[in-house]
C-alpha cells in the first residue's frame, strides 16, 4: 500500500527539542512538561544521536524495582522513591534506538512502532538527528490519506473487515 509519496521527512518535527548527555534529569523533566512532549533525543555537540530519554525512563529511574512495589502502601512506595536530582541524561537514556531515514514511508514507521512498542522514532541522516516522528504524526499521515479506509479488496485480503451489506 503506497501513500502517494509521503515520507518521514514530510511528517517529522524539525527542529527537535534535544538534550545533551550531561543535562540533568530535572532539566529534561522541565523540557517535557513545558513543551508537552513525552520523550527527547540525547545528542552530542555535533548533533549526533546518542540516545533517547522518555517519560518511562524517568519513572523507571525514580522507581527502581517497581515490580516489588505492587501491593505496598503508598507511604512505603514514597519511601522507596529514588532521588534523581543528580542523575544526568546519559545515566537513564535508552541507547538502543530505532531510527529511520527521511525517505521512510509512514506505514513502515507504524510497523516499527508497533513491533518495538515505541511512541517516537528519531529521523537521522548518517548519525545526525534531523527530525523526530511521533505515533500521532504517523497515524495522521496514514488516516488522512486516500488510503484510509482500506479498499474492499484490502479488507478481504486481511481476513476480517466490516461488511456493509
Amino acid at each position: 500500500m503506497m501513500m502517494k509519496g509521503i515520507t518521514a521527512g514530510d511528517i517529522m518535527t524539525s527542529p527537535v527539542y534535544t538534550v545533551g548527555p550531561d543535562d540533568r534529569v530535572a532539566r529534561i523533566i522541565a523540557l517535557l512538561c513545558i513543551h508537552r512532549i513525552s520523550g527527547v533525543p540525547v545528542v552530542d555537540k555535533g548533533g549526533h544521536l546518542m540516545g533517547l530519554v522518555s517519560e518511562r525512563d524517568i519513572l523507571d529511574a525514580m522507581h527502581p524495582g517497581v515490580a516489588g512495589l505492587h501491593g505496598t502502601k503508598p507511604q512505603r512506595r514514597a519511601q522507596r522513591l529514588r532521588d534523581i536530582r543528580r542523575l544526568r541524561a546519559r545515566d537513564i537514556m535508552a541507547r538502543q534506538i530505532v531510527t529511520a531515514a527521511p525517505e521512510t514511508e509512514p506505514l513502515r514507521l507504524a510497523s516499527l512502532m508497533a513491533l518495538h512498542k515505541i511512541r517516537r522514532i528519531p529521523i537521522i541522516v548518517g548519525k545526525k538527528l534531523v527530525g523526530i516522528v511521533s505515533h500521532g504524526d504517523v497515524y495522521r499521515a496514514i488516516f488522512e490519506t486516500e488510503q484510509w479506509p482500506p479498499t474492499q479488496g484490502a479488507q478481504q485480503a486481511g481476513g476480517e473487515g466490516r461488511r456493509s451489506d
